[in-house]
């Protein structure tokens, strides 16, 4: 009697498991995975994870081009982190991502494999679609907050 109470209990959790993480993790490990391309200037890599967006439309809202000086301005750049503070569906559904991602980097002419020296901080807004395929960035905005020496921080 217990097993057949246990399997409807086990269904339901695992569904429930499944749904969070679909509506959940998988659109913010997504944005994650773009807004990090976007960074390393892989405007082609990033726009196989858009949808209607072209490597053009991705290279115009870059992140590197929006900080300071920028490109050359970057020696070492180090994962970023990120911080998704808020998120609400739209009308026709998709789901809109108010994030704030934290570029870690090393300015040109200072050396550390270990630990980076600078930050800047971008505040975006990110689209995001259920496709077939799983989620697509619609549309990224891309605008720089601040930059500083993370002994400043």
């Amino acid at each position: 009697m217990k097993r057949l109470i246990l399997l409807p209990l086990f269904a339901v959790l695992a569904f429930a498991g499944y749904r969070y993480y679909a509506t959940s993790i998988a659109p913010e490990r997504r944005y994650k995975e773009f807004a990090e391309e976007v960074l390393h200037q892989h405007y082609d890599a990033a726009a196989a994870m858009a949808d209607g967006l072209s490597a053009s439309d991705v290279a115009r809202a870059g992140t590197q081009e929006r900080i300071g000086a920028g490109p050359p301005m970057f020696q070492t750049l180090f994962p970023s982190r990120f911080e998704v503070t808020s998120r609400e569906t739209a009308p026709d559904g998709a789901l809109v991502l108010h994030a704030v991602q934290t570029v870690l980097f090393n300015p040109a002419g200072v050396e550390s494999a270990v630990r980076p020296a600078m930050y800047a901080t971008m505040t975006q807004t990110v689209t995001l679609r259920k496709t077939a395929s799983g989620w697509k960035v619609a549309a990224f905005e891309n605008k720089f907050g601040k930059m500083d020496s993370l002994t400043a921080r």
